[in-house]
This record gives C-alpha cells, sequence and structure tokens, in this order.
C-alpha cells in the first residue's frame, strides 16, 4: 500500500474514534485528509469522507442509542428534510465543481463551520422545545442535509447545534440523536453523488478491493468503541472541548486554502 493511503487509514480510525463521542462524523477531516494528504480530487475527496462518515454515524448511532442517548422521533422529523436536501446538494456540488470553482465549496464549508463555532459560544438558555422550535428545526436539519451533499459531510455539527440550541438536548442525547439522522441521510448523498459524477470506479481504482472493504468496516468498529467509551467515561464538558477544538482546527485549514489561492 502507498505509504500516503497508510497515514491516510490511520488518520481515518483516528478519527472516527475520536469523533464519535461528538455527534460528527468527522466529514469536516476526511474530505481535507482525503484532497489534501491522498491526493483526490474534490469529487472523489466527497465520496469517500461520505462512505467514512456513513461508518461512523452507524456505529456511533448504535452506541449512543444502546446507551440511551438518542431520540428517535427527533431523528424522524429532521429526516423528512434533511434526505431530499441531501440530493439537492449533490447537484450543487456537481455543478460548482464542474462550471465555477471547487474554492467555493470550501468557502461554504468555512461559513457553516464559522455560523457553528458561533452558535456553540453563545450562553445557552434552557429550552421548552414547542411546535415552532421543532419547524424552525426542520428547517435547519434540511440545512445539514445540503451540507452534506455538497461537502461529503454528514450534517453533525449542524444537527448537534440544533440539538443543543433549539431542543435543549445534552451532549449524549444531540450527538446520538444527531447520528441517527446521518444515518439515513448520508447513504441517500453516496447515491447521488455515484449517479451524477460517478467517482466511484476512480476511488476504487485508487484503492483496490480490499482496502474498499476493510476500510469501512474498521471505521465502523473504531467509532462503535469510540462512542460506548464517550458514553461511560466523558463528561459533558470534556465533549463540548473536544468538539469546539475539531470545528476550529478544521476551519482554520479551510481558511489557509482559500487565502492562499486570492494571494
Amino acid at each position: 500500500m502507498d505509504s500516503y493511503l497508510l497515514l491516510t487509514a490511520i488518520i481515518i480510525l483516528a478519527i472516527a474514534f475520536a469523533f464519535s463521542p461528538l455527534g460528527l462524523g468527522g466529514g469536516v477531516l476526511y474530505m481535507p485528509v482525503f484532497h489534501y494528504l491522498a491526493g483526490w480530487s474534490l469529487p472523489e475527496a466527497i465520496l469517500g469522507s461520505l462512505t467514512m462518515v456513513w461508518m461512523v454515524a452507524l456505529g456511533s448511532s448504535l452506541a449512543h442509542t444502546k446507551g440511551g442517548h438518542a431520540d428517535k422521533e427527533v431523528a424522524n422529523a429532521a429526516r423528512m428534510t434533511a434526505v431530499p436536501s441531501a440530493i439537492i446538494g449533490t447537484i450543487i456540488a456537481w455543478l460548482i465543481i464542474s462550471y465555477i470553482s471547487g474554492m467555493l465549496i470550501k468557502a461554504f464549508a468555512a461559513v457553516i463551520l464559522i455560523f457553528v463555532i458561533e452558535r456553540n459560544l453563545r450562553p445557552r438558555n434552557d429550552v421548552i422545545p414547542d411546535a415552532a422550535n421543532l419547524r424552525l428545526y426542520k428547517k435547519g436539519a434540511a440545512f445539514g442535509g445540503l451540507a452534506s451533499g455538497v461537502l461529503g459531510v454528514g450534517g453533525g455539527a449542524i444537527y448537534v447545534t440544533l440539538n443543543r440550541r433549539l431542543l435543549g438536548m445534552d451532549v449524549h442525547k444531540s450527538s446520538g440523536t444527531s447520528y441517527l439522522i446521518g444515518a439515513a441521510v448520508i447513504p441517500v448523498a453516496i447515491i447521488s453523488h455515484v449517479i451524477i459524477d460517478q467517482s466511484h470506479t476512480i476511488v476504487y481504482g485508487n484503492v483496490g478491493l480490499l482496502a474498499t472493504i476493510a476500510m469501512p468496516i474498521s471505521t465502523f468498529i473504531a467509532a462503535y468503541i469510540g462512542g460506548r467509551f464517550a458514553v461511560r467515561y466523558l463528561s459533558e464538558k470534556i465533549i463540548r472541548a473536544i468538539f469546539m477544538i475539531a470545528i476550529s482546527a478544521t476551519l482554520l485549514r479551510y481558511l489557509w486554502d482559500i487565502a492562499s489561492n486570492i494571494l
């Protein structure tokens, strides 16, 4: 195996383990890892990222659900708007990459991360969910699905923020619910990318049969173990701190790339 692909595989598993407590699939890091480290084009990096994020969502949602930290009713409500939005996002990504510039996708990612950081830095008041909050929540979930299709992420940064700010969930429940949403939204985004840009053939050619089978399974296991560990041992304060550090580091990487392209 190429040394860069081996390093990429190690980083992917580390991200799956570390991100599984956060409600994030790791797509905000997977896409840059595939794109910058493995040298894949944006369509290939998006598809590879989505595949790994789906495994994290499945493994982590299983771990959180077993621990009683997920709201299936809220997840089902979010899926109603997030799933169709993922298809729209895939079409938008294809149009941007084909006819404008992939840098626009990176700028979109930076804007989303800035929004997430700003919302999470605000003091959180006690929230009593009502019908108005749920309607707003569905609109926000649609934005998460859109981000999934455009950026190759699971939308977890958006779902977690919505779960906390609009529905008043604690970090464990917001994470588990986020993964339940992503587990249904991400495969739709994957299928949409396979149909629209057909980057799966290039991805398969890059990694081969063994890695195509082994990496998703290994990522699922790493996410499940990480999720079970977090539910049992990590406090809300620690999880929130890791969440903010991960989001901030990813934002800085995108801003660096955008600035380098401009200057």
